[in-house]
């Protein structure tokens, strides 16, 4: 099944993605599980769509009307960017319950994965978590609809 595409703002997720960075490399600075789990629910609530997730407010009406930076709206889907999100949110949560568990090896590892996937997006311009979204598609997994951008 293919999904039309929609426009997305690049720019609201580069800056989602720096947010995410600056954010969980303060965590472990500071040895933080609460700021992990808050990028977590951010990721969690920008991945699941909602209009009030954190990461859509800063940018709409915080970063977005300072002129500070400017969109970059693309033909995209929204699909492959939500589950890139969730699988930050999931890595980010279990980083979490790691950390209170008292596995701080495996609570940092984790967050350390989402921040090197963070800059490879940010830096480089490659989701790993949309490239996964894709590749399930084209197997026909439930539930990964659309399909990515044909260039003509």
């Amino acid at each position: 099944m293919t999904t039309s595409l929609r426009r997305i703002d690049h720019t609201g997720l580069k800056v989602g993605q720096a947010i995410t960075i600056i954010l969980l490399l303060a965590a472990f600075v500071l040895d933080s599980w609460v700021l992990v789990a808050l990028v977590g629910l951010a990721q969690l609530l920008g991945g699941l769509g909602l209009s009030f997730a954190p990461y859509r407010l800063i940018y709409q009406y915080i970063i977005k009307p300072s002129g500070i930076v400017k969109p970059n709206i693309l033909n995209d889907n929204p699909e492959p960017h939500r589950f890139a999100m969730l699988v930050g949110a999931l890595f980010n949560g279990v980083g979490t319950i790691a950390l209170l568990a008292g596995v701080p090896v495996l609570g940092w590892v984790l967050v350390w994965i989402v921040i090197a996937l963070a800059n490879l997006n940010f830096w480089l311009n490659f989701c790993l978590g949309c490239w996964m979204y894709y590749q399930f598609n084209r197997l026909g997994v439930p539930g990964f609809n659309a399909s990515p951008i044909q260039e003509q």
